[in-house]
């Protein structure tokens, strides 16, 4: 069966999980489901351009070798329509209070988040991040038509215990963790796509 290609990917959800650490291991963490995403924010994960140093010699103009470092890879975003309790979670400190009488109380300390993160695919497939650290923000925009309340996040990818910065499945169902952990691959029958139609 060839590759297949995907030109766009479309987030269907962000989960969380302890560090990864075994290639297994995405299919038996349990991932708890995070806030949605700010479709008008970027959603990207990229790895950045490595850092070059030239070795020169004091002979010859032209460098003699270089040397090449990696940056990793980063992911950044927004969330919104977090609860009360994901704002703990996310930004630190506490809520006081029930109900409608709930107050979310943020802590003076940023809170550093150290998990596995989880993009689900829309279409199907999901990046895993085994190993993340990063923090999210707090942004409240109060203006006439655009206030919105969000928190950006940034997540860097740290070495893991398996050699291994991201996992890439571009086709694989990934269900959100309210249903299952990760799944096998849905093969569609010829039975199957005739009744669909």
């Amino acid at each position: 069966m060839a590759e297949s290609f995907r030109l766009k990917i479309r987030c269907e959800g962000i989960d969380t999980a302890d560090v990864i650490t075994s290639a297994a291991g995405g299919a038996s963490a349990t991932w708890t489901e995070q806030p949605l995403t700010l479709r008008d924010d970027e959603l990207s994960i990229v790895e950045a351009d490595p850092e070059e140093t030239n070795i020169y010699s004091h002979e010859n103009d032209a460098a003699e070798d270089y040397d090449i470092t990696g940056n990793g890879i980063t992911a950044i975003g927004s969330f919104i329509k977090a609860t009360n309790q994901q704002m703990v979670d996310l930004l630190g400190g506490t809520v006081n209070g029930a109900d409608a009488a709930a107050m979310f109380l943020k802590s003076s300390k940023k809170a550093i988040i150290n998990k596995a993160i989880r993009f689900r695919l829309k279409g199907g497939g999901y990046i895993i991040m085994p190993n993340a650290k990063g923090y999210v923000n707090l942004n409240a925009n109060l203006g006439a038509t655009d206030g919105r309340l969000k928190f950006p996040f940034s997540f860097k990818a740290l070495a893991s215990a398996f050699d291994c910065e991201i996992i890439i499945n571009k086709e694989a169902a990934a269900a959100a963790p309210a249903l299952a952990p990760l799944s096998a691959p849905v093969v569609a029958t010829t039975e199957t796509s005739a009744k669909s139609k």
